[in-house]
């Protein structure tokens, strides 16, 4: 093995040593902070402040159990007459660019006939959620969400320019399925996701021109899209984890004459609850995704002087290393209210470039719950 081609597997080693080193830390400091806490011991607990078993909470019980990843789509459900209305916000950010896994220089793309080039994107979403489910083995769910991107240039002549695309993206609606496990048993679980993605995100933004932006600046995919998925759950009395797959599978092209690449996306995760109110989780996420297929015929033109207008440069995959804290409020004005913070590095990227090179991410959560039907304990059964 070269030299070169060692680079992403030692960055990867030494991202994740460092994402690990972060996550024993954060999970330390709120242990200490917990340790002085006074030990609250329900009724439904045994002596050493536990649950004996999932079936002997309560809802309310289980509703504060639960620890769930808060950048998972369709990662948890919740049980019979629940409702749950939520807020994410996101921010990605990217500079410098990738041609595979290296970086290049903007002086290196000039030299291959570019005329323009990025030096930095930055990404925000704006997620309102709402969740129900009629009965404890589905949950139903939509999603809208505001999107706002910018991106700075630089021409080869050595002027700069900013580009901003903003307003509302695609809208989301899924079926959860618990295929396997009991929601008001564990400890695991099976969950079949059936999404749709409606197209109500804009294809054809503008910015201070007659021009259409880059395909990366646009704000949704123009077409009705299938995420099928699968996912496993499992929990004990401290710990939850899971892993996911699904995809996005474009149906059709859009107006425009062209269907955004396939997307798959792979995350496996682990939460560790130190007490009533808190858990500090990691998590894996890999995403891979493929080339626009048929072409913007207002982009054609540019695809030679600047690569995001190239339809053929538009696959690429990530693995993201991300750490992240879970607070639920069990009492007081804001009980059933939950806040979550979850950030990260990618480990590995590989473009079909010169694109943006994404350098780290933040997603902050607030959710609450309303409702629900009460858990029949064992002797009720």
């Amino acid at each position: 093995m070269s030299h070169h081609d060692s680079l992403p597997l030692q960055r990867l080693s030494s991202c994740l040593r460092s994402s690990l080193a972060v996550a024993l830390f954060l999970g330390l400091w709120i242990g200490s902070v917990a340790s002085g806490a006074k030990d609250q011991t329900s009724a439904q607990d045994s002596p050493a402040g536990r649950p004996r078993d999932l079936t002997e909470l309560s809802l309310e019980a289980l509703l504060q159990f639960e620890i769930t990843p808060i950048n998972v789509l369709g990662s948890h459900t919740h049980l019979e007459r629940e409702l749950m209305v939520g807020y994410r916000y996101m921010y990605m950010d990217q500079r410098g660019n990738l041609d595979g896994s290296r970086k290049i220089t903007n002086a290196e793309a000039f030299q291959r006939g570019y005329t323009v080039m990025h030096t930095s994107m930055t990404m925000e979403m704006h997620m309102v959620e709402v969740m129900y489910a009629p009965r404890d083995n589905v949950t139903v769910m939509a999603m809208a969400e505001y999107r706002v991107i910018s991106m700075h240039h630089l021409r080869s002549n050595g002027t700069t320019f900013p580009s901003e695309s903003r307003g509302f993206g695609d809208t989301t609606v899924m079926a959860l399925y618990n295929i396997f496990g009991n929601p008001r048993e564990g400890p695991h679980r099976i969950l079949l996701n059936a999404g749709l993605s409606l197209p109500t995100g804009s294809i054809q933004k503008r910015f201070n021109s007659p021009d259409r932006l880059e395909y990366m600046m646009q704000l949704g995919s123009g077409t009705y899209d299938l995420l099928p998925g699968i996912t496993y759950l499992g929990q004990s009395t401290t710990w939850a984890w899971g892993g996911q797959l699904i995809g996005t599978v474009r149906l059709d092209e859009n107006d425009v004459g062209y269907r955004l690449g396939n997307r798959y996306r792979l995350s496996a995760w682990a939460n560790y609850k130190l007490t009533e109110s808190l858990g500090p989780s990691v998590r894996l996420d890999w995403q891979q995704w493929d080339n626009i297929h048929g072409s913007d015929p207002q982009l054609d033109a540019k695809r030679e002087t600047n690569p995001a207008f190239n339809p053929n440069k538009q696959n690429g995959r990530r693995l993201d290393a991300l750490v992240g804290l879970n607070y639920y409020v069990p009492r007081g004005r804001l009980k059933k209210h939950r806040f979550g913070l979850e950030g990260g590095i990618p480990v590995y990227e590989s473009l079909a470039g010169p694109n943006p090179k994404t350098e780290w991410l933040l997603t902050l959560s607030w959710s609450v719950s309303f409702g629900g039907t009460p858990a029949l304990s064992k002797a009720h059964k």
